[in-house]
């Protein structure tokens, strides 16, 4: 059921460049300077740790490589590491850091601002959109391929990916919202993990209907079956989390644009933006966090939320 690695198709070096620059390392690199920065002057680590936690959740790829199959082209510029018979090229711990590290800080951004049960899946689809982004420039440069029966795909890209990858953002997000107020001091370190652990509580819970099946000897038509069930169980957690994090009152008109817009403006641009939309009577009450400072286009400027619903 697998094919082996390295493959018979290659990419070549400007491709390979590109996407590795494209798909996270340019982000990162900036992104990493401002977090230091924000770390040394204003005390707030979070930023830097969950960057290092991305890095850290990379670890996990050859792993989903292997079970979703994926292989990457035999001429990428740097194979960092050898794992599930996978190797696993330069390009992919900043990946995870832009993507498990800093999308995740960005919707945390969002949830602790305030967010319905009907925005959070808004919030979903549009970090499921950044993901297909991000992807299909890379598959088709043949810098990387998904084989075997892929349901519900465009582009070479298929789409049951996007429903996981953006599950794992969100749930991450929605993980780094629950404990930012509740852990102090050296226990932040523990933001660390937050990244591999919140990527394998999205993928296993929905993911393994089709993970069992791509890997099984079924007949096609059942793994589209099976692909759509793990479709459907991603919506659902989706609605867990939202029984979480949503406030039953929205405090901002969240569209995809607004989604979109929020992570590339400066942080007046965006104060302006959801001041505009903020009901009347929702108090501002901005955290003296370095969502007040400058921060990288992947984060908002400030968060604000009301009274959470209290977990259970």
């Amino acid at each position: 059921m697998t094919l082996p690695s390295p493959p018979d198709f290659s990419a070549g070096p400007v491709a390979g460049w590109f996407f590795t620059l494209y798909a996270g390392a340019f982000v990162v690199i900036v992104a990493l300077c401002w977090a230091i920065y924000v770390g040394f002057k204003h005390k707030n680590w979070l930023p830097t740790i969950l960057i290092g936690g991305g890095f850290l959740c990379s670890l996990c790829e050859p792993m989903l490589d292997f079970l979703g199959h994926l292989r990457w082209a035999n001429d990428l510029p740097i194979y960092l590491f050898h794992n599930f018979g996978i190797d696993i090229p330069l390009l992919i711990p900043f990946c995870y850091a832009a993507f498990l590290g800093l999308e995740p800080y960005f919707w945390y951004l969002v949830f602790k601002r305030g967010v319905t049960v009907k925005q959070t899946f808004l919030v979903f689809a549009v970090a499921g959109l950044t993901d297909a982004i991000m992807e299909t420039p890379g598959l088709n440069l043949k810098v990387y391929e998904y084989y075997g029966v892929q349901p519900f795909t465009f582009l070479k890209f298929p789409y049951w990916w996007a429903f996981l990858n953006g599950l794992s953002f969100v749930l991450i997000g929605a993980l780094i919202w629950y404990l930012e107020p509740r852990l102090k001091g050296w226990s932040r370190a523990w933001f660390l993990i937050v990244p591999p652990c919140g990527m394998m509580m999205a993928y296993f819970p929905a993911g393994w209907p089709h993970l069992l099946a791509l890997n099984s000897e079924l007949p096609e038509p059942l793994k589209w079956v099976a692909t759509a069930i793990t479709c459907a169980l991603v919506l659902v957690v989706v609605r867990i989390i939202a029984y979480f994090v949503a406030v039953d009152e929205p405090t901002v008109n969240w569209t995809v644009g607004k989604l979109v817009m929020f992570r590339f403006m400066l942080p007046h641009q965006r104060e302006r933006m959801l001041a505009k939309d903020a009901p009347a009577g929702v108090a501002d009450e901005a955290a003296p966090e370095p969502e007040s400072q400058p921060e990288p286009a992947t984060t908002s400027a400030t968060a604000v939320r009301p009274a959470p619903r209290p977990a259970t």
